[in-house]
Order: structure tokens, then C-alpha cells, then sequence
């Protein structure tokens, strides 16, 4: 859904997502790196949207105060000196008394973190790389320290750029060094190309606005001009609308990107070459040379988008707000053509409760297909630039129906054997070619379990989709469930391999029960060439590079692990073979940094990003210890260049006495084993009886993934580590039971045509492992989770109560047909199809939620998961006069909830209705709506003695 892919990375300071795509997108990436740079021109950081406060935690944070109403009052007194004295001396002999108690204990127990869960495989972790010496005198995480150490935490990655002339340079990357926006190179520090003067662009600036402070910066392919985007303004997950800046190098002067509504462009992008630029405003698409601006469409509007991805494209299919795509010639542009006219509204109002002078809620419209009704229909068009083409083009500004010449006109292509219009998702479009001739073009139906892989024709005298190859999971042998949206495929031309006779491309294909790479070649071939990559493990979708140099192929997999991924290689090879996969993490090499030197600091989990000519690569270690980042090359082995090492980080977490981390396998009750990890509280005490309560952090969607090796210090950190009610400990666990991804396609699609049947299911199974462990309490076990984490828990309250006495849903879904189209028939097929199915994941059992304690919180403004959800299951709640749940909105926040800094409201409320629900079930607290009616009682018994 991407419900989630940014929820979790909000609560875990980007660990990402999450669900599908949940790697950090080059921007992410680049974003605390960026800061940096800005530091060096001596303004402060620009906030970026994205980088909001939804990505921090906020101090302030609360936990239930168990103090007596006497307790309190006596604090208030006034004490006398010899009162002082008195309660002095006390607190010393307590003291010492409890010194002499720890180090017995100690002797006998030793360190409690050694300790593994007993019966089940665990690999443990400690968050912190330095085993404390003594805990007595080491600081605990709290709510109000988290941020500020993890704000420690540096992440870093290069912009690499391609050179405007030669190919054969490769390792370049823009930054901004000594005042001047520069360009260098990886392997070599004396080389550098200055672009601009910092002093000059801001004079340029001068007139054009009233403060040069630019949120984000790019240079175009031939190094002539700089753009630079001063101000955005968020619409969705990915997109926005922004005011953007040119500067000419040479000349040393700024013009607006466009004279006519320059604040509300939409997305731009350079072409690959020269300094040629689209554009989108008002959802229509645009081109310029710098001389000359083309309006390519003309019928953008709030039903039309064009280039540009519409809500449901965006969030489901594209994971972009783009759905424009330059040809590597730059002479060309492919595009879709969203039109949303059929597509109901769904309307919610923001209340802006910031500014008094709004006294009228405004109205959001917003194109949502929920499941059943019309989707968005799609047309893939082709555009070639006519600069100069005929006069039509000679004016500054014009249209592209101006053109005399149709072949610069927008042509559609036409596919063969394609789905019906409303049964048509276009899910993938790349280039095959390094001119403008071919596409290749992914096109499912509208529940995704039908793939047609179309090879087109771009010339506008033939234009033409010829049907290649097709999967149908229906047909005899397939389970029927869903294919999942694999990442752009890449072109291979013929003469990067000796062996290739013909161009081709690498894919992510399912072979059998996991993903892998194939090579097809020729580009229309039904079955792949070469099969890359083969096992029981899977490549990451959105990690391949292939260095047309070295003919390698470079990807991500879960070959070690499926809770964390590494880095390999394979080479194509000259006898039309291709060689074993070779680890590129861990590296070998020994830097000069202490921290990355030492024994455990690179084995882990690892993200990487490619420069232009694939020859370079930033190694990102993930963890579970603290990251790093370094850069090292494809063809010198001794080359390794340290981003950041986060020594200053790990100085400062040294001083800290931090949670610790296990990661184990439980069997589900399928036998299936579930990949869990466990976050336990410094100096945990395993040798103790029925201490711990377990608090069951979940998300569980289709494909997702939240037991990870990556390093994280947040919310559950603090929780665990927390002393203000020394009479309940918890531990945090996190279960990734069926439906969720890098375990085999029988495992994740067990789910399909019936969401929420699974998933609490193995959550509970979760909770019975753990209730049989010595050191936890049985009767304390928690569930939480955000999106769809928020409905999973709402249905382990809803059919496990007996097991997960206190739940807490974050903007759940409650019920699918309250979805968008895209995703839940994905997974669901449609209310048509499965009525039966959608009926049984409803949440409607109100009376197991009287059971349990139950807390649901939603922000008002949610475009995604609407707010819908959670008053349908509040309304159902209070109509059945189910007691025990409370309920918090905050306004105006979408599914992020950060706006107006609520999140430590947020993630107080939960910290204190997890430890008081609790208290009060275990305190068995009078509640009215429970209690029996004496009346009633009386006369039942009196009815009994008469009978």
C-alpha cells in the first residue's frame, strides 16, 4: 500500500518501510548530505518537504504516573532541616544497600543481555558496539533523549552526475565545496570542475526574489546551466508543487523557469543530454530549449494529467509522481495520459485551527477509486521534440499542434491483445534503445494477475505495441494470487556483451517461489536467455545497475539472510554464460576508521547507489550496528573512500546503557517459520519469573517487510529502557508472519482473496511463543501498529482478545472496500469477484473488543487511509456500547500525522494508555458499562428460589 512505506520510516528515522519500494530515494539519500553542503555557503539548511518534523521524534513525551494522590501531596509539603537531614542520611544507607544488592546479583547472573531466548535459533545484537563496563553509571534512553542521539546519526550518499563529453570519465558527483557549486570526482581529490560561484548566483538572484536560499539544486547534462528549486509545497506522498530558478554559467544570469505561473510547476526533470528540459503545470506537459518553450498538451486539468502520475498512480503503481520518461537521445519523450473523469470524489475538509482569520473549513476534492468503481484510464502517447523543426517553433513560446510536421505532434501508441480500457493498469514504460526507437511497456490487468509485456514501436509513421510475452497466474498450475510490479527493466545493447548477437534486457522475473534476474535477448523474446540469478532467495526490486564497460550486473539479495541484504555481482560472460553471484558486501578492505575496523561493524544489512557509468558505487551499511557509508570502485579493488564512519555518533552512544537486540525464528501455526526480532531492555533479567510484558510492534501487509537487520534507536527504544514504572518492564516484539515478503511467493501470497485472516493469526501465534517464555508475563501482551499495522491490530483485537488484552491502531483500515482500487484488488480481486471475502476482513465483531482495551488515533486530513475507517469501527464500538477503547484525531494531519508537531501528542497517548490499561485491567478498576445491575441480580435470584 504504500500505507506504511513512510509510517515506519517515520517512526524508525528512515528504516525503511516497509512495503514494496522501501529503499530511500536518491532525494532521501542526498537530503542529509545536502545539509552539509548548504553550511559551506553559510546560510542555514532549507527545509525540504519530506524532511518535516514527521521523520523526528519530539521530546515532552509522558508515561503513567502511578503515584497515590497522597504520594503527591506529601511532596508538596515543606520540609523542615531536620527533616532534610533525616530523609539524607536514609537515602544513603539505601544506597548503599542496593549497591551491595546489584553487585551480589551481578556475581551470580552476570550480564542478562548474553542470555538467548531459549528454544528457538536467535542471532542477538547490541545496539550499542561497546559492551557497557558499568550500567550503574551509563545514561538510559528516555523519551525526551531519543532524538537528540539519534539526530547523531549522520547519513550520507554522493549526486553523481555523468560528464557532458566523455563517457570514459566516470565517479563524478555535484557539491558544493569553498563557496562554489562544483563537481569531483570519487578516486581522485585534486580533481575539480567549478560550475558556479556561490556570490555570483545569489547576485544574479538579485531583483528575481527577495532572499536567495535554494531548497534543492542540479546541473543539466552539458554543465551549462544550474537549476534550482526555491520553494515547495507538498501535494501527495511524492509529489509537489515548487518555484524553480535557471542559471546560465556562462553568462552568469537567473531567469525564472517559466514566465507564466512559475510557483505551481509540478515536476521537472533535464533531459540526458544538452540542456533541453520538460516540465509540468496545470497537469499539462511542457518542453524547453532555454530559447524556446512547447507546450506539448493542451487538455490538462483536475480529470487530466498528463506526464504527471494521477493520486492512485502515484501511490500504487509508479511510487513517483512522474509518469514521463526521456528518451537517452533526448530527442524523444514517452508519457501516459491519466484520465480520472469517471473516477469518484472523495471530499474531506481541513480546518487550518493555526490561523484564526480562516473561519471556513476548505474542501479537498481528490480523485479516489475505491474497490468496484472505474479507475483511471490510461494512454501511453510519444513525443518528438520539434525545436526549430518549422516556424511553428520559432516563436519563444508555443504549441506542439503548432508544428506543420505531424511527426512532432503527441502520437498514442497502440497496443495488440490488449485488456479492455477499464481493465487496463500501465505499470512500467523504460527505453530499449540509446536513440528513440523502442519502448518496452508492462501492462496489467485491473486485479494484477495478468502481466502482458509489450515491445514498441516509437516511429511515428508505424507506431505499433507487439505483445511478447504474458503471464497469467489463472492458468493451470497458477495459485491465482497477484504478480507483484517489478522495477524498470534495463537495456543491454549488443555490443556491451560479446556474446550477444542482438540487443536485449535485464529483468526481475518470478521464477518459481522467488524473484531473479533474466536477460532477454532479442528484446522480443518470450523466455528469458539467461537466467542471471537462481536460488532460494531474492533479488530486491529497484538495486540493479549494469556497467555496459564491464559487462556486470550488480544487485541486492537476501542470499545470506532474508532479514538482511547484501550486495553481489555477476558478470555476463563471453561464451553466453553468466558467472556465480560474488559478494560485494561485506568489504574486505581495512580503512583507516577505527570504528569500521572493528569486529562486527560491516556485517550486516547494506543499500547501495551506482554512479552514471556504474564503475562506482556508495556502499550504505544499514546495520544492526550504527551505519556507515563509503564509496568503492567496480574495477580497483584497493580503492575505498569514507563518507561518514559515525565515530562522534558511536562516542556519544557509548556513554549510553542501550536496548538490545535478538533476532530469532518462530513456527506459526502452519509450520511455517517466521522470520521476529525482540528489543530488550538494558540488563535484562531473563532468569526472572513472569517480569516481562511484550508489547507486539506490526505492520504485515502483502510484500512488506519489518524484522530487518537496520540500526534503530526510537519510540520502542525508549519504551523498553524506560524506569517510571519500575513495576511493568516491557520488551517490544515484531513478527513478520504470512503475506509478507523474502520468504517465497506460497508464503506471501497465502493471503490472497482474504486479508486479515493470517496475519493476526500469526501474530497470536507470536504471542503464545513468547507467553511460554520464564521471563514474561502472560497475561501482559500488547499489540500495536500504523496503516495497515493499524488493521492488523484491529483484527488481533477483534478475533485474539484473549491473547492481546490492550491493542493501539494508528490510521488503520477497517474495512477494504473503504481502500483505494489499485491495492486492495491486488490483493482482494474486486467486491464482484469476492463479496465473501471483503465481508469476512471487515472488522465487525464489536464484542470481542469489549474484551480488551483499545486505543485508535487518525488524522483528519488523511488522503490516504481515510478517516472513514476509523468512524466506521468507532460507530460500531459505541452502538454496541463496547467499553475500554478512547479515540484521538488530530487535525488537519494526513496519514503521516506530524502536522502542527502532534506526533509527541501521539506517541505520549500511547505511551500512556499501554501502561494504564494495565494498571486498570489488573487493578480491575470499577467500569460502569461492565458492571452487573443489582436490581436485576435480586431479581434473578429471587426468581430462581420461587422456581
Amino acid at each position: 500500500m504504500p500505507i506504511g512505506r513512510v509510517e515506519y520510516s517515520q517512526l524508525d528515522e528512515h528504516d525503511s518501510s516497509l512495503v514494496g519500494d522501501d529503499a530511500l530515494s536518491p532525494q532521501q539519500e542526498q537530503q542529509p548530505r545536502r545539509g552539509v553542503e548548504y553550511a559551506e555557503l553559510g546560510i542555514s539548511e532549507p527545509t525540504v518537504f519530506g524532511e518535516e518534523d514527521d521523520a523526528r521524534f519530539h521530546e515532552e513525551f509522558s508515561t503513567y504516573d502511578t503515584r497515590s494522590a497522597k504520594a503527591q501531596s506529601w511532596r508538596r509539603k515543606r520540609f523542615s532541616l531536620a527533616h532534610i537531614c533525616m530523609v539524607a542520611i536514609g537515602c544513603l544507607g539505601l544506597y548503599a544497600i542496593l549497591v551491595v544488592v546489584w553487585r551480589t546479583l551481578a556475581s551470580h547472573s552476570g550480564d542478562g543481555s548474553s542470555v538467548g531466548v531459549p528454544g528457538a535459533h536467535s542471532d542477538k545484537s547490541d545496539i550499542n558496539s561497546q559492551t557497557p563496563i558499568n550500567r550503574s553509571r551509563k545514561r538510559l534512553l528516555t523519551y525526551d533523549n531519543v532524538n537528540r542521539v539519534t539526530s547523531l546519526v549522520e547519513t550520507k550518499s554522493l549526486n553523481w552526475v555523468a560528464h557532458p563529453s566523455d563517457s570514459s570519465i566516470d565517479g563524478l558527483h555535484r557539491d558544493i565545496h569553498e563557496g562554489f557549486f562544483v563537481v569531483h570526482k570519487a578516486d581522485n581529490s585534486t580533481w575539480e570542475h567549478k560550475l558556479a560561484e556561490y556570490s555570483d548566483v545569489k547576485k544574479a538572484a538579485l531583483g528575481l526574489m527577495e532572499t536567495f536560499v535554494p531548497q534543492s539544486w542540479s546541473v543539466s547534462a552539458d554543465w551549462e546551466y544550474l537549476l534550482f528549486n526555491v520553494h515547495s509545497e507538498r501535494v501527495w506522498r511524492h509529489s509537489v508543487k515548487g518555484t524553480y530558478f535557471l542559471y546560465n554559467i556562462k553568462e552568469k544570469t537567473m531567469i525564472p523557469l517559466t514566465s507564466t505561473r512559475n510557483n505551481k510547476i509540478q515536476r521537472v526533470e533535464w533531459a540526458p543530454v544538452g540542456h533541453q528540459m520538460l516540465f509540468v503545470r496545470d497537469n499539462n506537459l511542457f518542453v524547453t530549449d532555454m530559447m524556446h518553450e512547447i507546450q506539448v498538451t493542451e487538455d490538462g486539468s483536475d480529470e487530466v494529467f498528463n506526464g504527471l502520475a494521477d493520486w492512485v498512480y502515484e501511490e500504487e503503481v509508479l511510487g513517483s509522481g512522474a509518469s514521463s520518461w526521456w528518451s537517452p537521445d533526448g530527442k524523444a519523450l514517452a508519457y501516459l495520459r491519466l484520465d480520472d473523469s469517471k473516477v469518484p470524489v472523495f471530499q474531506y475538509e481541513l480546518f487550518h485551527p493555526d490561523n484564526s482569520s480562516v473561519v471556513y473549513p476548505s474542501d479537498i476534492r481528490l480523485h479516489y477509486p475505491k474497490p468496484g468503481a472505474s479507475n483511471p484510464l490510461v494512454a501511453l502517447f510519444v513525443y518528438q521534440l520539434g525545436f526549430g523543426k518549422d516556424s511553428g517553433q520559432d516563436k519563444a513560446t508555443s504549441k506542439a499542434r503548432d508544428s506543420a510536421d505531424t511527426d512532432y505532434h503527441p502520437h498514442p501508441i497502440v497496443f495488440e491483445k490488449l485488456f479492455s480500457a477499464d481493465d487496463t493498469i500501465i505499470t512500467n514504460v523504460a527505453w530499449l534503445t540509446n536513440e528513440h526507437d523502442r519502448l518496452i511497456v508492462h501492462v496489467m490487468n485491473r486485479v494484477q494477475d495478468q502481466l502482458k509485456v509489450y515491445l514498441a514501436n516509437t516511429d511515428p509513421k508505424q507506431l505499433s505495441a507487439k505483445l511478447v510475452r504474458e503471464r497469467n497466474t489463472n492458468e493451470s498450475g497458477g495459485d491465482g494470487a497477484w504478480i507483484e510490479i517489478t522495477s524498470t527493466p534495463i537495456f543491454v545493447p549488443k555490443s556491451s556483451v560479446q556474446s550477444l548477437t542482438s540487443d536485449g534486457y535485464i529483468s526481475l522475473v518470478e521464477n518459481g517461489e522467488h524473484t531473479h534476474l533474466a536477460l532477454f535477448s532479442p528484446p522480443d523474446a518470450a523466455q528469458p536467455t539467461i537466467w542471471l540469478t537462481s536460488g532460494d532467495y531474492d533479488v530486491v526490486g529497484g538495486s540493479v545497475s549494469f556497467s555496459r564497460k564491464t559487462a556486470r550486473v550488480s544487485f541486492l539479495s537476501s542470499q545470506a539472510s532474508t532479514i538482511k541484504f547484501n550486495l553481489y555481482e555477476v558478470s555476463l560472460n563471453s561464451d553466453g554464460t553468466a558467472s556465480q553471484p560474488r559478494a560485494l558486501s561485506p568489504p574486505t578492505l581495512k580503512s583507516s576508521h577505527d570504528r569500521l575496523n572493528s569486529e562486527g561493524a560491516r556485517d550486516g544489512n547494506y543499500d547501495a547507489s551506482y554512479s552514471t557509468g556504474a564503475g562506482f558505487y556508495t556502499l550504505s551499511y544499514k546495520g544492526p550496528r550504527l551505519p556507515w557509508q563509503a564509496v568503492y570502485s567496480t574495477t580497483d579493488a584497493n580503492f575505498e573512500l569514507v563518507l561518514a564512519d559515525n565515530s562522534n555518533a558511536q562516542n556519544e552512544l557509548s556513554l549510553y546503557d542501550l536496548p538490545t537486540v535478538e533476532y530469532l525464528e518462530i513456527p506459526n501455526e502452519a509450520g511455517d517459520k517466521m522470520n521476529a526480532m525482540v528489543i530488550f531492555p538494558p540488563g535484562v533479567n531473563k532468569s526472572a519469573k513472569s517480569k516481562y510484558g511484550v508489547l507486539f510492534r506490526v505492520y504485515g501487509g502483502p510484500n512488506s517487510q519489518q524484522v530487518s537487520q537496520s540500526f534503530s534507536l526510537d519510540w520502542h527504544s525508549a519504551l523498553v529502557s524506560q524506569q517510571d514504572v519500575p513495576d511493568m518492564p516491557w520488551i517490544v516484539a515484531t513478527v513478520d508472519g504470512r503475506g509478507t515478503g523474502y520468504k517465497g511467493r506460497k508464503f506471501r501470497s497465502s493471503v490472497s482473496k482474504q486479508l486479515g485472516v493470517f496475519e493476526p493469526a500469526d501474530q497470536a501465534a507470536g504471542a503464545k511463543y513468547f507467553q511460554g517464555l520464564e521471563y514474561v508475563n502472560p497475561h501482559r501482551i500488547a499489540i500495536w501498529g500504523w496503516s495497515y499495522g493499524g488493521y492488523t491490530t484491529s483484527r488481533a483485537i477483534e478475533r485474539h482478545s484473549d491473547i492481546f488484552r490492550v491493542g493501539m491502531a494508528v490510521a488503520p483500515v477497517t474495512n477494504w472496500r473503504f481502500y483505494d482500487s489499485i491495492y486492495t484488488e491486488r490483493y482482494m480481486k474486486t467486491p464482484e469477484i469476492n463479496a465473501d471475502g471483503y465481508k469476512n476482513s471487515t472488522v465487525s465483531n464489536a464484542t470481542a473488543f469489549g474484551n480488551a482495551k483499545f486505543l485508535i488515533q487518525h488524522g483528519t486530513g488523511d488522503d490516504n487511509v481515510h478517516l472513514q475507517n476509523t468512524l466506521a469501527l468507532v460507530d460500531l464500538l459505541q452502538s454496541n456500547n463496547v467499553p475500554g477503547f478512547e479515540m484521538a484525531t488530530y487535525t488537519d494531519s494526513d496519514h503521516g500525522i506530524y502536522t502542527h508537531n502532534v506526533r509527541s501528542a501521539l506517541y505520549a497517548r500511547m505511551t500512556n494508555f499501554l501502561f494504564r490499561s494495565f494498571h486498570e485491567l489488573e487493578n480491575k478498576e470499577f467500569d460502569f458499562w461492565r458492571h452487573s445491575d443489582p436490581n436485576e441480580m435480586n431479581s434473578s435470584e429471587s426468581t430462581s428460589n420461587h422456581r
